[in-house]
């Protein structure tokens, strides 16, 4: 018969190294719900915010506006291109009308018609609800009010799932930010390019004029929105343009030499 011998009580090397597992794999449950916590907070952030646009660095002009030559590279806080007719008086405009934004996009855009007009109809509206805390906004032109003009020339939508992966993990980011100083874009943004022309409704005599584009910046914030980038470019020109209108409203009419 085989003898069988009781297993010491001070012999605990099983129940240690049982210990020890269990320790590790709580450890490694805490470190990976630790990992989900932060990601859900990003995406929460993200998703709640608002997306911030930033200028490029250079941009296709449409041949809306004419005769490019006058105008002049905007200074910082202004357009890529601005021109301001130095005899403009604009303090004396108390309507404005907002001319129906125009779709002169590159033949190289694949987005459907449907949805430039959706866009740029947006942009319009956006300029209109920031022109009313200053202006009589007019449903039609008439005498004496100042005519805005305003053209899309380029609306892209961001690809929502390389956004945010390019936002998270650095080596997408140095990608994207070896294109960007190559085409003055960041990569899986967002981006858009308007014109606008700003004209007397009696004279037709050009008062300003500005060409501008804007990319999505390299944020969570509105990046499950694949248009998010576009429309707050949208929001972006609309507040400069009110703000712009708003100053130059106070400032003094030029003086005319004799």
């Amino acid at each position: 018969m085989k003898r069988r011998f009781k297993r010491s009580a001070f012999d605990r090397r099983p129940q240690i190294a049982r210990d020890n597992r269990e320790r590790q794999q709580q450890r490694s449950l805490r470190i990976t719900e630790g990992w989900w916590i932060a990601w859900l907070l990003i995406m929460v952030t993200g998703i709640s915010g608002c997306a911030q646009t930033e200028q490029a660095k250079t941009m296709e002009t449409s041949g809306f506006l004419g005769d490019y030559s006058i105008l002049q590279p905007g200074k910082e806080g202004e357009a890529l291109l601005v021109y301001k007719n130095p005899q403009a008086d604009f303090s004396m405009y108390q309507a404005v009308y907002v001319e129906p934004a125009i779709v002169l996009m590159s033949k190289k855009s694949n987005v459907p018609q449907e949805e430039l007009n959706r866009l740029a109809d947006d942009l319009r509206a956006k300029v209109i609800w920031k022109l009313k805390e200053d202006f009589l906004v007019v449903p039609k032109l008439i005498p004496g009010a100042l005519r805005i003009e305003l053209a899309l020339t380029e609306a892209e939508p961001s690809d929502v799932g390389m956004d945010i992966v390019s936002t998270i993990i650095p080596p997408a980011g140095i990608v994207s930010g070896a294109q960007g100083l190559a085409t003055g874009t960041r990569a899986f943004v967002g981006r858009a390019s308007v014109e606008a022309k700003l004209t007397d409704g009696n004279t037709g005599t050009l008062l300003m004029a500005a060409a501008d584009r804007r990319v999505g910046g390299r944020s969570l914030d509105g990046s499950m929105d694949s248009w998010d980038d576009v429309h707050q470019a949208f929001e972006y020109w609309a507040d400069q343009l009110a703000q712009r209108l708003h100053d130059w409203r106070k400032t003094p009419k030029p003086a005319t030499k004799n």
